[in-house]
């Protein structure tokens, strides 16, 4: 029995350790949260988690009490997947081999590729679907470090500071860049060489990465892109109400700025020079002149003027201020681009869940990183209508979005 249970042990181990390992966009999401899903009672699928209580500067010494108001981000556990196979008696008898290594290299090996390119998949997804910030052109590969400047400059604008930041770019942006630039980066230490894929080296502030999963996105399609405008003054919220033509359609994720609303520091509420870049958070098709869309101008907050406690522009939108799509892009309307990713640790948040286990099984174990949070499990039971030893691999996450606007920037670009 100490055999077995020593064999168990070890798939759980070397299922999680394989997996960790493999994940480039989702190493870099927020995990302090997972301690809210280990506690003893359930807490639903559903945690919400409090942003810092900001304050305004009171002039004199006339006492003038603030309100309390403490916004609030959602994580949602709603991510369940896996993998699963079989085998027969037959083929366990005259095909399969024995051992640790075999069992490796056969089943654990593969499923926890797919299972971390899953997962890494779902995080870049997140991630350039929840931030707002952009610099680059959908229609132009970059061929220098000079988009990862603009990107850092945009996160110290909105008072994040330049400490383990990641940037995570496309292979075909990354040759072009290396290509006019390799003698700027500094290798990474030899733990990031051996062990995590797609690593580059550090420049410019960041450590850089190469990966596959990240997204493309096209743009909303604005048929006259100079009617498409701010309908009524002095708007804030989640909810901008505009003018356009019909037929108009905005995507999730399309990024634009409205002129005159300039983007404001959080700590100094003084404008930064840029114009605030907001994203569209559902799709719309306005089959009208007139009609409103959702919006965020990050960090879960929509337009919020001055005097608000949490105040991110200098100014409100004006009556007929010009939307802009894709500030950067020349005629980005209806346009495909690709999103790597600039990032802080806060930007975005990543929660593992363990799940319950069998029992009445052959085989079942569940492990869960210490660093991550992220939990897999594996069971093996046997089926005795058709003779098959029936497999599965599992595994339960959540996402988040945290300080998005102040710790995230995509880069857009052709390739």
């Amino acid at each position: 029995m100490a055999n077995v249970y020593q064999f168990v042990d070890w798939v759980g181990n070397e299922s999680i350790r394989v997996l960790t390992n493999k994940l480039v966009v989702a190493e870099w999401f927020n995990t302090d949260y997972n301690k809210e899903f280990t506690k003893e009672f359930a807490v639903g699928e559903d945690v919400r988690v409090k942003y810092p209580q900001r304050f305004l500067i009171r002039d004199g010494l006339t006492y003038s009490p603030q309100p309390i108001n403490r916004r609030k981000t959602d994580i949602v556990v709603d991510q369940p997947f896996g993998i699963d196979f079989e085998y027969d008696s037959i083929d366990q008898a005259l095909k399969m081999e024995r051992g640790e290594e075999w069992f490796s290299k056969e089943y654990i090996v593969p499923a926890m590729d797919q299972i971390a390119q899953e997962m890494d998949s779902r995080a870049a997804n997140f991630a350039w679907s929840h931030a707002n910030n952009i610099v680059g052109s959908m229609k132009t590969t970059p061929t220098d470090t000079s988009l990862a400047g603009a990107a850092l400059q945009r996160l110290i604008e909105n008072a994040y500071m330049p400490d383990d930041l990641r940037l995570i770019t496309t292979p075909a942006s990354m040759t072009s860049i290396a290509n006019g630039s390799l003698t700027l980066f500094n290798p990474l230490d030899e733990i990031s060489k051996i062990w995590k894929k797609g690593a580059v080296g550090e420049a410019r502030s960041f450590e850089w990465f190469q990966s596959m999963s990240l997204y493309q996105n096209t743009a909303g399609v604005w048929q006259v892109p100079s009617a498409v405008t701010v309908n009524g003054s002095n708007q804030q919220g989640t909810a901008l109400n505009i003018n356009c033509t019909s037929g108009d359609t905005f995507k999730t994720g399309d990024v634009f700025n409205i002129a005159l609303v300039n983007n404001a520091n959080p700590g100094t509420r003084r404008s930064t020079g840029v114009l605030r870049q907001f994203r569209v958070t559902q799709d719309a098709t306005i089959n009208s002149t007139t009609g409103t869309i959702q919006i965020s101008g990050g960090d879960g907050q929509g337009i919020v003027g001055p005097g608000d406690q949490y105040q991110n522009v200098d100014s409100l939108p004006t009556d007929t201020a010009l939307l802009t799509l894709f500030p950067g892009t020349t005629s980005p309307s209806g346009a495909t681009g690709w999103n790597s990713l600039a990032m802080g640790h806060d930007a975005f948040a990543l929660v593992g869940v363990k799940m319950m286990l069998p029992k009445a099984v052959e085989m079942s174990v569940q492990k869960r990183d210490p660093k991550t949070g992220i939990a897999v499990s594996f069971i093996r039971a046997f089926d005795p209508i058709q003779r098959k030893m029936v497999n599965r691999f599992d595994t339960l996450i959540g996402l988040g979005e945290l300080y998005s606007n102040a710790c995230a920037v995509r880069i857009m670009s052709a390739t």
